[in-house]
């Protein structure tokens, strides 16, 4: 197997994994970050060589970098942002970033659905529309949410997360 079937190999097992500790734990665990983190790190010791070892360090940094003020005000999850991180270590720091971004596309349209399937779009965007008119009087971010995880409808990311990262693969 080359290089990058390992890669695509490991980033499927990867997102299967999280998908499925998501959806039934409401988490994603630290052990499969850090189980899938050593494996690509003897990958790298392993086949590629110490610059590209850089760039995924880079990769590994980068959604920590860009995501943590989200997990502050309660918007993404801790697991979410260390799989990016765990991802972007695989993928690096361009497609890292282009991941994050197809995962938010992902995650709007499942979004817009399910609220459209609920019959509730109209009054979720407008309880949007209350917390932003409360963040701009209150010159501050303020946290998001506050409901039970698994009675408030939200959906598990890592489903747009393993969308994402496989559109990267693709395309």
């Amino acid at each position: 197997m080359n290089n990058q079937a390992f890669k695509m190999t490991l980033l499927i097992t990867q997102m299967i994994i999280a998908v499925i500790t998501d959806v039934y734990c409401y988490k994603v665990k630290n052990l499969m970050i850090i189980t899938f983190l050593v494996i690509e790190t003897i990958f790298y010791a392993i086949s590629i060589g110490e610059n590209s070892f850089l760039v995924g360090l880079l990769g590994l940094a980068a959604p920590f970098i860009l995501l943590f003020p989200l997990y502050t005000f309660k918007m993404l999850g801790a697991g979410d942002i260390k799989l990016f991180c765990s991802i972007g270590f695989l993928l690096g720091i361009k497609d890292v970033l282009y991941s994050i971004a197809y995962s938010y596309l992902f995650g709007f349209l499942i979004a817009v659905i399910i609220m459209i399937i609920r019959d509730n779009f109209i009054t979720r965007l407008k309880n949007l529309l209350i917390y932003l008119k409360s963040c701009i009087l209150s010159m501050c971010i303020l946290p998001y949410g506050g409901l039970d995880v698994r009675s408030d409808g939200r959906m598990h990311f890592t489903i747009p997360i393993a969308m994402g990262t496989i559109a990267v693969m693709i395309f």
